[in-house]
């Protein structure tokens, strides 16, 4: 019975303009009415519910955005009658697609919700893959990586949002490293289904290219078909559309230490029904802090997208055939899987982001150290220097992404600021795209160099955004006016009307 007096009032309290009494959830008197088993069980539920659901979509943007690698072992250049360099500018265009509508697309995410636009927008850039096998010229190629690019802009933040609504601070590294494996699996495993498709060749009279598309694309409808009926729609409500409201992955008790537990950790997290203004837009985007994370993840990601990109096409240079190269170059995402995991774990544990995003700035100088020298060497340690390379496939980013999370102080703040970090990455995305040109083959000299540099930069980056955070919390222990972060009205369980109160540190 105290359940139900507990949660079913909380939700209409967010609609009262009664007063509430304000309470410190720092204070240890605060406890909460469940034990750590029952938090630990529903956690576990959730991440076997939610994770793969949105590990899955991401897995469908990945092989759609990226089998333009897998394409180019094929003759897709010829069959068009285009370059390398022709080919970048399709890549630069998909991802100025993304960057266009990233906060747009957010936006609309928070007023029709996430089930109902994401699902939309998986379905959408499914048609748009698919529908590539028919393009003939270099202005069809251009059309649909644009097309491309604005179906599936906002989709990332949109479901990191999402996803922050349902964890904790704590917890956020390793769920957004583990969500982040639907990209790098699909890197990993785009090269292998790629290498599986290309190798029936051409079949009637349909290029290996096409069928490519063809069929990577019809997995993306099928996958979004998926995420329609099943994502659950909200913290609280955990009724997917395929049980047509009759039952719910969470019961009452669930359901109510998923929303309790979360609003103890982040009042600011009681809002309901978000809205962004154009204030918070502008306050988010001149927020220098949050603007420092974005200048981390573009830096990294540039030598990223550029290897990604050309990996496969290198190492067939090596004197490998087409299914093998492409089926070697799965290596290094296996690798990063592995590595992502691994540190966003260290990050939640340590409770510090910086020092693993170090890691992984540092291992890609010394990959790109080696592949700017490989030249000297024999095929086999040539492809060691280009798998190490694609080792830290986007790892920077991935824990980036949960850095600057962590250290957003209002819900619109974080919705914009994973708008923008994915705005960042796909920048970087446009910058790496030119990096490999036509006129560097076959050793690439400048590229690895550009790479190279790249990496340093962003080692630079992270330490100093990690001294800012550490010199942050120092001068608010100092001045002892620590911001006090605040949510709207909630329930406790004997039904008293509350105000959540909570101090507030960055995360470094």
């Amino acid at each position: 019975m105290a359940l139900e007096k507990s949660f079913e009032p909380a939700v209409e309290a967010h609609s009262s303009d009664e007063e509430a009494v304000p309470v410190n959830v720092d204070d240890d008197s605060i406890v909460a009415d469940w034990t750590e088993a029952e938090e630990l069980a529903v956690k576990r539920k959730l991440d076997f519910i939610l994770l793969p659901i949105l590990g899955l979509a991401f897995f469908a943007l990945q092989i759609d955005r990226g089998n333009i690698s897998n394409a180019l072992t094929s003759t897709i250049t010829q069959d068009l009658g285009i370059d390398t360099n022709q080919i970048n500018v399709g890549g630069s265009i998909l991802s100025a697609g993304i960057v266009l509508l990233e906060i747009p697309s957010n936006i609309l995410l928070q007023r029709i919700g996430p089930r109902k636009w994401l699902s939309t927008q998986i379905i959408a850039w499914g048609l748009v893959a698919t529908f590539q096998n028919f393009i003939k010229n270099y202005g069809g190629y251009l059309a649909t990586r644009l097309l491309l690019g604005l179906c599936e802009a906002g989709f990332i933040p949109g479901a990191l949002y999402t996803m922050s609504t349902w964890y904790k601070k704590s917890e956020t590294s390793l769920r957004v490293s583990i969500f982040f494996l639907g990209n790098l699996i699909a890197s990993a495993t785009t090269s292998l289904i790629g290498a599986g498709i290309l190798s029936m060749g051409d079949r009637y009279g349909v290029a290996g290219w096409r069928w490519l598309f063809i069929v990577e694309g019809s997995i993306t409808i099928g996958i979004g078909i998926i995420f329609i009926l099943f994502l659950p729609p909200s913290v609280g409500n955990g009724s997917p559309l395929i049980s047509f409201g009759r039952w719910s992955y969470f019961n009452r008790r669930e359901s109510y230490i998923l929303v309790r537990r979360v609003l103890l950790d982040d009042p600011a997290k009681t809002t309901n029904h978000l809205r962004i203004s154009g204030n918070d837009i502008w306050t988010t985007v001149k927020n220098p802090r949050i603007l420092f994370h974005i200048v981390i993840t573009t830096t990294a990601t540039i030598p990223v997208s550029a290897i990604n990109t050309y990996g496969p096409s290198v190492i067939k240079s090596l004197g490998y055939g087409t299914v093998r190269a492409n089926a070697m170059a799965s290596v290094g995402a296996f690798i990063a899987a592995i590595m992502t995991v691994f540190l966003g774990w260290v990050c939640d544990t340590t409770k510090r982001r910086g020092p693993a995003l170090l890691v992984g700035a540092i291992w890609s100088l010394i990959a790109f150290s080696c592949l700017r020298e490989a030249w000297r060497w024999s095929a086999g340690r040539k492809y060691a220097a280009v798998v190490f390379s694609m080792a830290m496939n986007s790892t920077i980013h991935i824990l980036n992404v949960g850095w600057l999370s962590v250290n957003c102080q209002r819900p619109q703040e974080r919705s914009v600021a994973m708008a923008m970090i994915i705005m960042g990455a796909n920048s970087g995305g446009i910058a790496g795209s030119q990096v490999f040109r036509t006129q560097d083959a076959p050793l690439y000299q400048n590229a690895f160099t550009a790479c190279l540099v790249l990496s340093a930069v962003a080692a630079v980056e992270i330490v100093g955004q990690s001294v800012w955070y550490i010199v942050s919390n120092k001068k608010l222990d100092k001045q002892g006016d620590t911001p006090i972060v605040t949510g709207k009205t909630d329930e406790t369980p004997d039904g008293q009307r509350v105000e959540l109160v909570k101090k507030w540190r960055w995360t470094w």
